[in-house]
């Protein structure tokens, strides 16, 4: 098992390195191997924002679910809060710019915002339709990020 520092390793590479160890044959690493990358990866977690934790449930929690399942719904509402306001709670305004995602420039569909999770990933926003899946950033000048 490489050592790297924690600044070296996204969270991204955490999350992957812990469930590969997870599956060692190795009884060595799959214990002090997994349990060493999860304090790892806990101590980067707490480095995020609320909405960056909201961003990660979102895309690596949610899949994992079925829709019909009390889960879905408990990881769904979880996400909705981390996302709100800074203010901590939902607003008539944070309702309504949820529902009214942009148009994609590209196909027309509709475009979801990300939060960027890693250091230097910043937020932008994503076209919902699988064969599109054009990428704009926020905050900076629009640049296109598609495949």
């Amino acid at each position: 098992m490489a050592q790297d520092s924690e600044e070296d390793v996204t969270v991204c590479g955490l999350i992957e390195r812990q469930r590969r160890l997870a599956d060692s044959h190795d009884l060595f690493e799959r214990l002090l191997g997994t349990l060493s990358v999860a304090g790892m990866l806990d101590i980067r977690l707490a480095q995020l924002t609320d909405r960056q934790i909201g961003q990660l449930i979102f895309d690596l929690v949610g899949d994992q679910f079925c829709v019909l399942q009390p889960e879905m719904t408990i990881c769904t509402q979880a996400t909705r809060r981390l996302f709100r306001s800074a203010a901590g709670s939902l607003t008539t305004e944070d309702i309504e710019s949820q529902r009214q995602r942009p148009a994609c420039p590209k196909c027309g569909n509709e475009m979801l915002l990300h939060y960027g999770y890693e250091i230097d990933q910043p937020d932008f926003l994503e076209c919902m339709l699988v064969n599109c899946r054009h990428k704009e950033l926020l905050n900076t000048e629009k640049e296109n990020l598609s495949r």
